[in-house]
């Protein structure tokens, strides 16, 4: 009797272990893709006119400056530039703005030319401060470049020291970067 349960416990071991392995398999032939985090795909310091021709800055009514060493540009009219992402994740627009000490300043976010929300700013100092605007994925999705134009509302807008799109991006590894080929599920090697 001893050796009956000895053998229905190999062979229950031997079924899980089968399991296992055609689990792996499988897992092993889907698509993999391991998240790396958030990640600041670019950056455009606004003000700066290298960062601007490489950003393909365009604007009207707005003007530059600097305070406190920083540069930044504001708009009574609009401002705009092309910014790299990932094409397959949703994206942020980081927007670094000069505190509006107790003033309420508002602008237009469009994203390809569609508006994407209407931001008011406050804040009681002159300390920068980050917004971060979350931008529709079907507006994003397919593209490598995207084009921001921030459009004052009812004024200025808020002085912009920097505009940074954020994003999850998923890497996909080939199979022959994975040792022995075989993927883990969570798309660490084995």
């Amino acid at each position: 009797m001893h050796g009956e349960n000895e053998r229905g416990r190999r062979g229950t071991a031997i079924g899980l272990a089968r399991v296992l392995l055609i689990t792996l398999l499988v897992l092993s032939l889907a698509p993999v893709a391991a998240s790396q985090g958030l990640r600041v795909v670019d950056v455009v310091n606004a003000g700066d006119a290298a960062s601007e021709r490489e950003h393909d800055y365009a604007g009207e009514g707005a003007t530059a400056g600097a305070i406190d060493g920083r540069a930044y540009r504001q708009a009574h009219g609009w401002l705009s530039y092309a910014m790299a992402v990932y094409e397959d994740t949703e994206v942020t627009l980081s927007c670094v703005l000069r505190g509006t000490e107790g003033r309420s300043l508002a602008f237009d976010l469009l994203v390809e030319g569609r508006p994407v929300k209407k931001h008011t700013v406050v804040s009681p100092s002159s300390r920068p401060a980050i917004v971060d605007l979350r931008i529709p994925f079907e507006i994003t999705k397919g593209l490598t470049v995207i084009h921001v134009m921030l459009r004052a509302v009812d004024g200025p807008t808020p002085e912009l020291f920097e505009l940074r799109t954020v994003q999850e991006h998923l890497e996909r590894p080939s199979l022959a970067d994975i040792p022995n080929g075989v993927p883990s599920p969570t798309g660490a090697a084995f």
